[in-house]
């Protein structure tokens, strides 16, 4: 799915609907390569990704925003809301300074260079994001052809725009700190052009990684994971 991956919701007694994503994450070296599958879980609310021993939750949880590490073979848990506003800063479309933030439209470069992904007709598109105060260029493939994947990069990017509105509360910040209509208006225009993220491609040093969508589906998040587990201890 899109690059950086920071993690809304109110709970119900209920499942919540939303989508399901399945993608490969590939990691590769020098001597090693490591591949694993990861799920994602999108709501309006909430994004949820999920690792065979963990899964990290960004949601909102009363109107504030949330993260969580919860570990699942040790049922413990991390609040790592503090982290938050972090969100803001690294997100690629938004160049902030002194609490003042403005939309960055050059962080997303289109290019003219076309491939099949999985049966799909993709465009890479190279995006600048931002990683402890340093520009790296990310490649995303985006593809139209997929419409059940464009769909649920839709419902992320209005979990995007949720989740900022959540940490402006926090943070009493205003539309003059953060043009969020121009933010939420950016997003659908680039959505609606080239539809949404297949693949990713991320080089650090001589470790490159990869990310790889294999299946997307409408449906109910599960309870288990909507929730912090009951009897989880929470880690000080």
């Amino acid at each position: 799915m899109k690059v950086f991956i920071f993690l809304l919701f109110i709970c119900f007694s209920f499942s919540a609907e939303g989508f399901i994503v399945e993608q490969l994450s590939i990691v590769e070296g020098i001597h090693f390569s490591r591949e694993t599958k990861v799920k994602i879980y999108i709501t309006e609310d909430a994004l949820i990704t999920e690792y065979d021993n963990e899964y990290i939750v960004q949601k909102i949880e009363n109107g504030y925003p949330k993260i969580y590490r919860v570990l699942k073979d040790k049922k413990v848990y991390l609040d790592a809301s503090s982290s938050a506003p972090l969100f803001i800063v690294t997100f690629p479309f938004l160049e902030c300074e002194r609490r003042i933030c403005k939309i960055d439209k050059s962080s997303f470069k289109p290019t003219e260079n076309l491939k099949e992904i999985g049966g799909y007709l993709s465009r890479k598109i190279i995006v600048v994001a931002k990683f402890s105060g340093k520009k790296e260029e990310i490649i995303q493939w985006y593809t139209k052809e997929w419409k059940e994947l464009v769909k649920a990069n839709e419902l992320e990017n209005r979990f995007y725009v949720n989740f900022i509105k959540a940490i402006m509360k926090k943070e009493n910040l205003t539309k003059k700190n953060i043009p969020i209509h121009e933010l939420e208006s950016l997003l659908k225009e680039i959505t609606e052009k080239f539809g949404g993220v297949i693949k990713t491609q991320q080089e650090s040093g001589q470790v490159k990684f990869y990310t790889k969508v294999i299946s997307v589906k409408k449906g109910k998040i599960p309870e288990k994971i909507y929730e912090l587990p009951k009897g989880y201890e929470k880690l000080r």
